[in-house]
């Protein structure tokens, strides 16, 4: 949904000014990486909250699947986001992107992921917490790399 919304300011701005639209390489790369990313925050959102969801009874896909199925799963998303990223720098004709952005960056925020997986005990709900906050350093931590 966010990715969504920033393509509409995108639009909406080269609208206002009078510029044409056109699918560029990197609003192209954008809008894949972030719905992916926003899908993988949409499916972790319940994770901080599954103790109190679980008291009250209150079914969500969290509950229902479990901290250590959605932790792998996202992880592997995001990784395969970023190997997606990190493929689409090196294959890219030359000037496209920034490679120290594409190729460096990404895989630096790849092996952040890796890290904090790692140090997942999805029986800690600080541990818990902890690890989807990462998920959201990494999400704003992008945007870092489209400004390079």
């Amino acid at each position: 949904v966010d990715s969504f919304f920033n393509f509409g300011i995108y639009f909406a701005v080269k609208d206002a000014i009078g510029a044409p639209f056109s699918w560029s390489p990197k609003v192209s790369f954008i809008a894949r990486f972030m719905t992916a990313f926003a899908s993988v925050i949409a499916i972790t959102k319940d994770l901080p909250d599954i103790e109190g969801d679980k008291a009250y009874n209150i079914k969500t896909f969290a509950t229902k699947v479990g901290v250590d199925k959605i932790a792998k799963g996202a992880s592997a998303c995001l990784l395969l986001n970023y190997v997606h990223a990190i493929a689409t720098g090196v294959l890219s004709k030359a000037g496209t992107f920034n490679p120290i952005a594409m190729i460096g960056g990404h895989a630096v925020l790849a092996t952040m992921l890796l890290a904090r997986f790692r140090e997942l005990d999805s029986s800690s709900m600080r541990s818990i917490k902890t690890y989807y906050k990462h998920i959201w350093d990494l999400f704003y931590l992008e945007y870092i790399l489209y400004t390079l």
